[in-house]
């Protein structure tokens, strides 16, 4: 069998498409990153609850919302095509006000009593959990229908990872920031209100941006109509599907080794790094930690663009091996520098952020290969579904890294706001540098395992071809079936 085929033009994604479908992880990370960089520190210090009951609140519902993909996945791939946008791309219009209002509204503090301020946490972080289920699942989906070409969905894929990190660089350079400012000082009501007015500001901008993704994108595949009564066998089917399963552990851990560090990194720079070389940084409210994190989201955006021109040419499963494990050993490195080394910690923030951040775009390319390898042994697509668990697997470490970090603080003996004892002060430490060195760890070895590599979508895509089913159709009694084609 020839290793090389042709490309087929009609699947070329444009620059301009890439850049709108870019636009919807951007309107994504608006507050995917604010949750996890300052979402248990704006809880504990700034919404007013304790350490023990955030991590609780954090572990119950990512938890559940992990149950809520799956189902996302399977209601997007049963809903009927529209005509003119597709089976995916409506999703977009249809949740981008409520999860601009839902958004918003997980970050207003309310005036009320302790246990009544536990309960609207609870039920706005909970809200905002399905909305973003809901538009982020068949907004993943969309991108395995954009184009039948491997090469074509890798590259949107570090164009997704772009649009990304470009939130991701406008939190950390200027929300601290933009907090202090607009909330007029650093006290705490001050803070609560920054954080709801600017959190209110980026909600906006997250329709706007989901809604452009509406209009410049396009769905070339077009899914074979599911069948009622179906939704457990799919579901069967994804989830014994070998590779999806390996896939989930490897994001699992990645994802829960990134959370650790990013929630535990403000409180890092606020109790365990010397203070007078936190000031150096500046004075404003969170200028070292705000640094931390811009530097290496700048390194991340850089990674992912250096590592996207070797996207046609490197083998996917290799890079991400090399890069998680040398993210892993870079991490270490932060047991060892001295508290009061502010810009060698920064400096090794950069270069770890360098080497792990293009691993999710790596990622998200393998779901939609998983995605067509499916189709091609079962006939049948289930794109929304394999999809989800990009968002299933992102949410279940977030769930489980996020929490620890909260629990692990709250049995330590943390309290806000006061001078804390040699032992949490030791386990932030450890936090930062041996429990995301030991996650990365097991993420490549799970990756290890992964049967999926490049020349087997190559042979795959060739599969599908031959039997009629690389652009959606469905074979039903050995026949291809198609549906009509894509606006």
């Amino acid at each position: 069998m020839s290793e090389t085929r042709a490309t087929d033009r009609s699947q070329v994604i444009p620059f301009a498409e890439k850049f709108g479908y870019a636009l919807g992880d951007f309107a994504s990370n608006l507050f995917w990153m604010p949750f996890i960089l300052y979402g248990a520190f704006f809880y504990t210090d700034v919404f007013g609850i304790s350490a023990t009951a955030v991590g609780w609140m954090l572990l119950v519902t990512r938890v559940w919302d992990t149950v809520i993909d799956p189902l996302v996945g399977m209601i997007a791939d049963r809903t009927k095509r529209h005509p003119r946008l597709g089976q995916y791309r409506p999703y977009l219009f249809w949740v981008a006000l409520p999860f601009g209002f839902v958004s918003a509204m997980a970050f207003y503090t309310p005036d009320f009593s302790p246990t009544g301020k536990l309960v609207y946490a609870w039920v706005t972080y909970t809200t905002f959990c399905i909305v973003y289920s809901l538009i982020n699942v068949p907004y993943s989906a969309l991108m395995s229908v954009m184009s039948k070409e491997p090469v074509e969905r890798n590259s949107t894929s570090f164009f997704r990872m772009i649009g990304a990190q470009s939130a991701g660089l406008l939190i950390s350079l200027g929300l601290m920031f933009l907090v202090a400012k607009v909330g007029g000082g650093g006290d705490v009501v001050s803070q609560r209100r920054g954080f709801f007015l600017v959190m209110s500001a980026f909600a906006l901008l997250a329709v706007i941006c989901f809604l452009l993704t509406g209009m410049m994108t396009r769905e070339r595949i077009v899914p074979e109509e599911k069948q009622e009564g179906e939704g457990v066998k799919d579901l069967m089917k994804v989830f014994a599907n070998g590779p999806w399963l390996i896939l989930f552990f490897v994001a699992f851990f990645t994802i829960a080794a990134f959370t650790m560090r990013f929630g535990v990194a403000a409180y890092y720079f606020k109790y365990y790094a010397d203070q007078e070389a936190v000031k150096a940084w500046g004075e404003f409210q969170g200028g070292a930690v705000s640094a931390f994190f811009t530097f290496g989201t700048i390194a991340s955006l850089l990674g992912v663009t250096a590592f996207g021109f070797f996207a046609k040419k490197m083998e996917k499963k290799k890079m991400y091996y090399a890069l998680i494990l040398a993210s892993g050993a870079v991490s270490t490195c932060f047991y060892f520098i001295p508290n009061d080394q502010i810009t060698l910690i920064i400096a090794t923030q950069a270069l770890f952020s360098f080497l792990s951040g293009p691993t999710a775009a790596i990622l998200f390319a393998m779901y939609t290969d998983i995605a067509a390898s499916l189709r091609n042994d079962t006939g049948s697509a289930s794109n929304g579904l394999v999809m989800a668990a990009g968002s299933l697997s992102q949410k279940f470490g977030w769930a489980v890294g996020g929490a620890l970090t909260s629990l692990l603080l709250g049995w330590a003996g943390y309290v806000a706001d006061m001078p804390q004892t040699p032992e949490v002060k030791h386990l932030m430490s450890v936090m930062m540098s041996w429990v995301p060195m030991g996650a990365c760890t097991l993420g490549a070895l799970f990756m290890f395992l992964y049967p999926l590599d490049d020349r087997r979508m190559l042979e795959i895509t060739k599969e599908l071809e031959a039997k009629g089913l690389a652009e959606g159709g469905e074979l039903r009694g050995g026949t291809p079936h198609r549906s009509a084609d894509a606006p």
